[in-house]
């Protein structure tokens, strides 16, 4: 219900009038609750962020890499699925990190992920705290670049599975590290075709 206001209006232009009315309660059951509209829009934010990270580890291959590629192919594609939702979320994942805490989400999908790796040997324990809020924050910034046109549709889900790859190339072992490279030049590849593709 929220999600689809802020599409539809943009977020300066929803107030907690409008969501009550459309929800069907009263504004002071939301004040109750959300204290005020930038709580309750970060809580939505948090919430939409959780539903497509677990969708992204319930469909990955496997609880480490093949989470990350899961997790860049499932944000990406739910991000273009619901545009307006997303341009309208993306600042506040920006301007309200404090409210919307994806730090916790991202610890609980991906520091498991980079906890199966590190259980492998091929990254030290002592760096999953510090990955994991990097990935976090490169996959906010992807979308926020994005939501600015800043990037093209079809680059989001490559641009995505690269910043993993930046992310972890200088601190992984073995073929994780042989992995991050070579996905890392194919990625830049890609990138650079679609850079070229509209003048073809």
């Amino acid at each position: 219900m929220t999600n689809a206001l802020l599409a539809q209006h943009g977020y300066d232009a929803v107030s907690m009038r409008a969501i009550a009315a459309a929800a069907g309660v009263a504004e002071r059951t939301l004040f109750n609750i959300y204290i005020n509209k930038d709580t309750l829009i970060a809580t939505c934010a948090r919430e939409r962020t959780e539903d497509v990270i677990n969708e992204a580890w319930v469909k990955a291959a496997d609880p480490g890499i093949g989470f990350f590629l899961s997790l860049s192919e499932t944000l990406s594609r739910r991000t273009l699925e619901q545009p307006d939702v997303a341009r309208a979320l993306a600042p506040v994942l920006i301007q309200h990190a404090d409210i919307v805490g994806l730090h916790h989400v991202y610890r609980r999908y991906v520091g498991r992920a980079l906890d199966e790796l590190a259980r492998q040997g091929l990254l030290e324990e002592d760096d999953i705290d510090t990955l994991t809020g990097l990935i976090g924050q490169r996959m906010v910034s992807a979308v926020t670049l994005w939501s600015g046109h800043g990037m093209i549709d079809d680059t989001l889900e490559t641009q995505m599975r690269l910043a993993v790859c930046q992310v972890l190339l200088p601190h992984a072992h073995g073929n994780l590290r042989d992995w991050s490279h070579q996905e890392a030049r194919r990625c830049v590849r890609r990138l650079a075709q679609a850079a070229i593709s509209p003048l073809a």
